[in-house]
């Protein structure tokens, strides 16, 4: 009976968790479009230029550090406090910010070492030169508070973590925004520095929150006698974890390097004029590709939270609460995604229009919506593997969904018969082959049962009565002289409200869920 009632206080715990990181996500999201879209206005398109040429050059290097070292140390904190060893917890994370720290000061010298090739030789830009100055700080300070959130992850201080993001963003926000209206007009590259500087300015603040809270509370942990594990392990344990992860990261940004060179070149090798294929290039990976990753603000969530809480659960050997939450967040997963995709399949051209004032770029929405399920689903088997210990075998899958891509766009994207099409199958065939390789993984080594009624049935009813009734009310306010953009989002609060009460009705959403959440670690 006991452990029956503590199973039910972890699984609460697990979906209070998410649900926190997701609103999380969602106000961050909403704070950087914000800040995206004035900072836009303020400096002008050469400024906002400059400033996104230099952050690739920030993400390859920041990849090495970010990628797969906090993951590692959320994970092997939330191991070593499921066996109240705060000998190593403290131990872990003392090697880890010393391991990091060095690490990313060692890419900050290389970057400054490389400054001219990178400013001259790669953009031929004597000012992308300067603001490589600018960049050194950022890498330091991410990579040393991306490891302190994974610290707190694994010690389950999910708010700390948290609110530290906010006020990275909220402080860059803040500050970067007031000095830019401070002293407009301005020139553009000046601009641009101000941007790139308050990369470092937001992560300052972060790590003095994080530092803060760390004298608080983390002193506060409970006082073990000292373990016999030595430094060099626990950098051997880190080394094992986030050495996959950071090469499965690294090669994705790679891929995405080259797409941005090669899809164009190939369209162009197709048959597309160089405007044409620009044209093409910038509706697939700017217009449809942020919503086919929408789901990523509740995945991203989950990930975030079930590394470290199937770590510590598979430390004690509580299969049974780790069975509940990877159900609990395959199910999450697909109450989220499935009507997403519905909404891109059936409203492909209105969402096109009314979002990019583009009708071309509804095609492209349409067939990528299609893989809006299996992105998604791969994203949370990601991070469910990790937890299971299994990230060699999450960075096989990746590199081998990735190759098939790259193998796509290069022979089909630049035949006349495929075109653009051919990086559309090439990313179908990415995402469904990296879902049945990680889902045929978890298979071999838990075997659980799924309720598919629950995890498919429900949702596709609700998701088909969402459409329906979007439909029907679009109609009716169209028949008594709304606009025709009024009505349609009018209809889709309509419908998802409509989506969200199926989902009640039928139980596929427990009832008392709020009430479940008010009364969590009471």
């Amino acid at each position: 009976m006991w452990q029956s009632r503590g199973d039910g206080l972890k699984k609460k715990g697990f979906v209070y968790g998410s649900i926190l990181l997701t609103f999380v996500n969602f106000l961050i999201r909403f704070i950087g479009f914000s800040y995206d879209v004035i900072l836009s206005k303020l400096m002008g398109a050469e400024g906002i230029g400059l400033f996104q040429m230099m952050m690739p050059v920030l993400m390859i290097f920041l990849i090495i550090t970010t990628a797969g070292i906090p993951t590692a140390v959320s994970k092997l904190i939330a191991e070593y406090s499921s066996k109240n060893n705060y000998d190593a917890v403290r131990k872990t994370y003392r090697v880890a910010v010393f391991f990091t720290l060095s690490l990313s000061i060692g890419l900050s010298l290389i970057l400054i070492s490389f400054r001219g090739f990178i400013g001259l030789r790669i953009f031929k830009n004597e000012d992308a030169l300067r603001c490589i100055y600018f960049l050194p700080p950022a890498l330091v300070l991410i990579s040393i508070t991306s490891v302190m959130r994974g610290y707190y992850y694994g010690l389950k201080m999910i708010g700390i973590a948290s609110i530290s993001e906010i006020v990275e963003h909220f402080t860059r926000f803040v500050i970067v925004i007031g000095l830019l209206y401070s002293i407009y007009p301005l020139d553009p590259i000046l601009g641009a520095f101000i941007a790139i500087c308050g990369i470092s300015i937001g992560e300052f603040f972060d790590l003095v929150w994080l530092l803060f809270m760390q004298s608080r509370f983390t002193k506060r942990l409970p006082y073990t006698i000292p373990t016999s594990i030595k430094m060099t392990q626990l950098l051997r344990q880190i080394l094992t974890i986030s050495a996959p992860l950071t090469l499965s990261g690294l090669f994705h940004v790679i891929l995405q390097f080259t797409n941005a060179i090669l899809i164009p070149q190939r369209l162009m090798a197709s048959g597309y004029t160089y405007s044409e294929a620009i044209a093409t290039f910038g509706r697939v990976m700017g217009m449809a590709m942020p919503l086919t990753y929408l789901p990523y603000f509740v995945t991203s969530a989950l990930v975030i939270n079930i590394i470290p809480n199937l770590s510590e659960q598979v430390f004690v050997k509580n299969y049974k609460t780790a069975k509940n939450n990877i159900h609990l967040a395959i199910k999450i997963t697909l109450l989220v995604s499935i009507p997403l995709t519905a909404l891109y399949v059936f409203f492909s051209k209105p969402l096109a229009v009314y979002l990019y004032s583009d009708p071309k770029a509804s095609e492209s929405i349409y067939l990528l919506g299609f893989c809006t399920i299996f992105l998604a689903i791969q994203h949370t088997f990601s991070g469910i593997l990790y937890g299971l210990g299994k990230q060699k075998n999450t960075t096989i899958h990746r590199m081998i969904g990735m190759s098939l891509q790259f193998a796509a766009v290069y022979y089909l994207v630049g035949n006349p018969s495929y075109g653009i099409y051919g990086y559309y199958t090439g990313f179908f065939l990415c995402t469904l082959s990296i879902c049945i390789l990680d889902f045929y993984t978890l298979w071999k080594m838990i075997k659980m049962k799924y309720q598919y009624t629950d995890l498919f049935i429900k949702p596709f009813f609700a998701a088909a009565l969402m459409i329906i009734l979007i439909l029907q009310t679009q109609q009716w306010f169209l028949s008594i002289n709304f606009h025709l953009s009024t009505s349609f989002i009018y209809s889709l609060i309509i419908g998802g409200l409509g989506y969200i009460l199926v989902l009640f009705i039928t139980k596929a959403v427990p009832r008392n869920l709020l009430g479940m959440l008010f009364r969590i670690n009471k």
